[in-house]
């Protein structure tokens, strides 16, 4: 069966609004939503947006989008997105990793996910600045709309809000980890799994400043370059960072849940608890807790999905990309990204496939990304258990066991670049039934979580790379 493939802009192009013919609605706006509404509007598709919130923004603390997320956000306004980014997020040069009683045991790069490659900041701040720019667009959005109902036909998928009916060619979920869309999509609903960890979670700024105050004078503060320390212990870590600059304070600490709280990041919680889980530890950790303001901090239930069946609903009209599809925990430090990743292919698979074949649209974009996603979920759960459930023998030979991952499949791929290339060979696998390898995971027999990223090129935009892993 040959497939119709519309001309493509290009991984720079943008196409005059409105010209595929193509509506989408997207359902949420946080960062899969809203990089997906810009995507599309980019890539010419008519783009209407729905978002529970009565605002965008949101609570939240530190949030990484790695450089395979940035990429497409580099471009979008000209860079004056990125500029924004830039000054508004931490500067990590390097990620010291140390055992509880403040022994370091390994200090690594942090490029792929700081300044000059990634974003890391906070939540909201990063969301706003993406936001503005879609405001700029003038892209449709209905705030406060709660989207529950979902219908498709075979030509058709829309949504029923407040007994209103919308209708278009297709619907992009990106609604989070309590996505309504998956109920719709999987034809039974999908209940989590709890993990057997929460995060006590804050960001302040103390006074005086942190060199000024006791209680963080002992941070090193190198110029204009951002902390960021991790201890671990028994079956527990906990970060401690600056941000902005060295003007604030952000620290999480993972610990065996063992509450009966909700999932929620809003959830209070108590300094106390906090401060006995890290007894008997380098009590400068607890000096840092002491001075949190009481309303700055929370407890966040980690809860965990296991990778889903299909993202796709039965006609091939509906599907669901970031959390919706694939929930990461903290440890992975790609939900966020992989989410962006997501957005930037769905808008060039509908672009490609056009307005007469958006069931292959969704079902290819399904094909290209389901590995990629699930390797990063479950590398997520491994780096968790190896910072609480550390082999200190093992890591006593080889320190780099302790590493955040940042291998080159991840981190140097560039998502646009290669929807273009990939979406024949995926269109063909989905039409025809045959195998399909996709190229953006780790090359078979590669160590999947090699700390071999190094990239000095990110500023002059994507660059040719192939899957580059670590012989074991």
């Amino acid at each position: 069966m040959a497939i119709a493939v519309t001309a493509g802009t290009g991984a720079d192009g943008i196409a005059t609004p409105g010209s595929s013919g193509i509506t989408v609605l997207i359902i949420g706006c946080g960062f899969g939503g809203i990089a997906a509404a810009i995507e599309c509007y980019h890539k010419g598709h008519k783009v209407v947006v729905f978002e529970k919130n009565l605002e965008i923004g949101g609570l939240g603390d530190t949030l990484g989008i790695s450089q395979n997320g940035t990429l497409p956000i580099y471009k979008w306004d000209n860079g004056k997105v990125q500029q924004k980014a830039a000054e508004i997020c931490c500067n990590y040069a390097t990620h010291k990793i140390h055992n509880s009683q403040g022994e370091m045991l390994l200090s690594h790069p942090m490029k792929g996910y700081s300044a000059g490659s990634g974003y890391t900041g906070r939540r909201g701040d990063l969301l706003l600045c993406m936001f503005e720019y879609f405001q700029k667009l003038g892209i449709e959005l209905h705030l406060n709309t709660n989207v529950k109902e979902f219908f498709e036909t075979d030509s058709s998928a829309g949504v029923i809000v407040n007994g209103q009916r919308w209708e278009a060619d297709a619907v992009i979920c990106a609604d989070g980890v309590h996505s309504a869309g998956r109920h719709f999509v999987l034809g039974k609903e999908d209940l989590p799994r709890p993990s057997g960890y929460a995060i006590y979670r804050a960001w302040f700024v103390p006074e005086p400043s942190l060199r000024e105050n006791p209680a963080t004078s002992w941070i090193p503060l190198p110029g204009d370059e951002d902390t960021v320390m991790n201890f671990i212990g028994s079956n527990v870590h906990t970060l401690i960072a600056t941000v902005k600059r060295n003007t604030g304070i952000t620290w999480v600490l993972t610990h065996p849940d063992e509450y009966d709280i909700e999932e929620s990041w809003t959830h209070p919680a108590k300094l106390e608890d906090a401060l006995k889980v890290v007894e008997g530890w380098d009590p400068r950790i607890a000096e840092v807790y002491k001075i949190t303001p009481p309303d700055q901090l929370f407890d966040h239930k980690i809860i965990y999905r296991d990778p889903l069946p299909t993202w796709v609903s039965s006609k091939g009209r509906v599907i669901l990309i970031g959390d919706a599809a694939h929930s990461y925990i903290p440890t992975s430090a790609q939900g966020a990204t992989q989410a962006v990743e997501d957005a930037a292919t769905i808008a060039i698979m509908l672009e490609l496939a056009g307005k007469s074949q958006v069931p292959l649209a969704l079902r290819t974009m399904e094909k290209m990304r389901y590995e990629r996603c699930k390797i990063g979920q479950l590398m997520g759960l491994e780096t968790r258990d190896i910072w609480v459930k550390t082999d200190w023998d093992a890591v006593r030979k080889d320190p780099q066991l302790l590493a955040q991952p940042r291998p080159n499949w991840l981190l140097n791929h560039d998502p646009q670049a290669y929807a273009y290339e990939e979406f024949e060979t995926a269109a063909n696998s989905v039409l025809t039934g045959c195998s399909y390898t996709p190229r953006n995971i780790p090359c078979e027999g590669s160590n999947h979580r090699a700390t071999d990223f190094e990239d000095e090129r990110w500023a002059n935009g994507p660059k040719d790379s192939q899957d580059i892993g670590v012989k074991l």
